[in-house]
């Protein structure tokens, strides 16, 4: 039996460890997808010039760039538990804005009450979802407000108001407005550029999400993913 039982042992100790998927946030030089999954460790070669950039399961993003020719890999262990996934995001959150700047990276905003509302007072980066209809949102309601969005070109523009008690506007979907992902928006006082990014309607998973947010600069929504993350705490109390 003590034979047996230590056969079981070492046959459990020598198991390879599962390999971690990753999804592929952006990429140039080789022929993926943003929004592909592969597993980590993955060979690749990347020619001079190129680059990859991918989130695995836990939110650690690994980022590569060319010339490489090697294994998609992270030096960092996949985290264990969902409470050590969230503190490895919001330390690389931290950092982000660190080096962004508060005002840039928008880590000093008002709070948006859902991840997939763009703040449209102030200019940055912003995630959204394929597809998806944009929610405009705005922090302070107590006036009416109107906004002109344009192209960078000015070809075109569109206008709509926020009423007074009115936080939230959809006006459109992306694809509606001939593709534009960065634009000119003019309120009464100011003139700024908002920049869209956007995510592949099938990466569904909060840590991905909350990574690519954080990659892609759109902090405050990336806060606002991040809040809706488990702890190991509320993982077992659910248990």
């Amino acid at each position: 039996m003590r034979t047996l039982l230590i056969s079981i042992i070492t046959l459990l100790l020598a198991a390879p460890v599962a390999a971690q998927t990753a999804v592929v946030v952006e990429v140039r030089g080789i022929d993926l997808k943003v929004g592909s999954r592969l597993e980590e460790g993955r060979p690749v070669k990347l020619p001079a010039g190129g680059k990859l950039v991918v989130v695995r399961n836990d939110g650690t993003v690994i980022s590569l760039r060319g010339p490489y020719d090697g294994p998609v890999r992270s030096k960092a262990a996949p985290s264990r538990g969902a409470g050590r996934a969230l503190a490895a995001l919001v330390a690389t959150r931290n950092d982000r804005a660190n080096r962004v700047g508060a005002v840039r990276s928008g880590s000093n905003a008002a709070p948006v009450p859902s991840p997939w509302l763009i703040d449209i007072t102030r200019p940055g980066e912003r995630c959204l979802i394929e597809g998806a209809p944009i929610g405009w949102w705005r922090p302070t309601t107590v006036v009416t407000e109107d906004f002109t969005l344009s192209p960078l070109d000015r070809s075109w523009n569109t206008q709509f108001r926020f009423e007074t008690g009115q936080d939230i506007v959809s006006i459109t979907r992306v694809s509606d407005i001939d593709g534009t992902k960065a634009f000119i928006v003019k309120d009464d006082e100011r003139e700024y550029s908002i920049r869209l990014h956007l995510i592949p309607a099938a990466v569904t998973e909060p840590a991905i999400l909350a990574a690519w947010m954080i990659e892609k600069g759109c902090i405050q929504q990336a806060d606002a993913m991040l809040a809706l993350l488990p702890t190991d705490e509320t993982s077992e109390s659910g248990e």
